[in-house]
């Protein structure tokens, strides 16, 4: 797209108290759409409210960092398995090939999941919320069946105690594990693999 526009003139801007470039042909600023000229074509400006949340078209909301947040379920029992980000790479794969892509934070690359152990997620449904920033994907995961890297079958394996009961204390919280058994030995499958978990 040609973004050099001949209606461009340099506005100041009040609230960040900086002269910014606006076209008074198209009323779009420089910014958005510079942003526009290198979106992928699979998606489309976010123009309105209305057609964000109404619309028919995708319009996917990253963040400041290029990342929009996953959630995903199997798509059998509804059980949550993982939580994480995808960036458009990741979304764009994951539509192309109908297996799950993420992007993974400690890595800083793109995280084919299933790539190393198997555990390979096949996409069933792919939704999005109603402003189009957060991401549900339901689906069946080959092998036993996990999604963990610890080894059990969610990532979401122990919960957290509620109720005054837990507080009164003024203590740490323990955890209460929900799944008592691992579906397979991380260190069989990933070897001396860097593990993603940061302190």
């Amino acid at each position: 797209m040609d973004i050099s526009c001949s209606g461009f003139y340099n506005i100041y801007h009040y609230i960040s108290a900086t002269p910014i470039k606006h076209c008074f042909v198209c009323n779009n600023d420089y910014h958005s759409l510079q942003n526009l000229a290198n979106m992928n074509p699979l998606f489309t400006a976010r123009t309105s409210v209305e057609q964000v949340e109404e619309g028919l078209l995708l319009a996917p909301k990253f963040d400041a960092n290029g990342l929009i947040p996953v959630v995903t379920t199997d798509v059998n029992t509804g059980e949550l398995l993982m939580h994480a980000y995808m960036n458009e790479e990741a979304l764009v794969k994951t539509i192309e090939t109908g297996e799950a892509h993420y992007y993974s934070r400690s890595r800083q690359q793109l995280w084919h999941k299933g790539q190393s152990s198997g555990l390979v997620q096949k996409v069933q449904q792919l939704a999005i919320d109603d402003d189009q920033d957060c991401l549900w994907m339901q689906v069946k995961v080959a092998g036993s069946g996990a999604s963990c890297h610890v080894g059990y079958r969610s990532c979401f394996y122990r919960r957290i105690p509620t109720g005054k009961s837990a507080s009164e204390s003024q203590e740490p919280i323990q955890l209460i594990f929900t799944e008592t058994e691992k579906t397979f030995d991380p260190k069989t499958v990933y070897g001396d693999a860097p593990n993603p978990t940061k302190l």
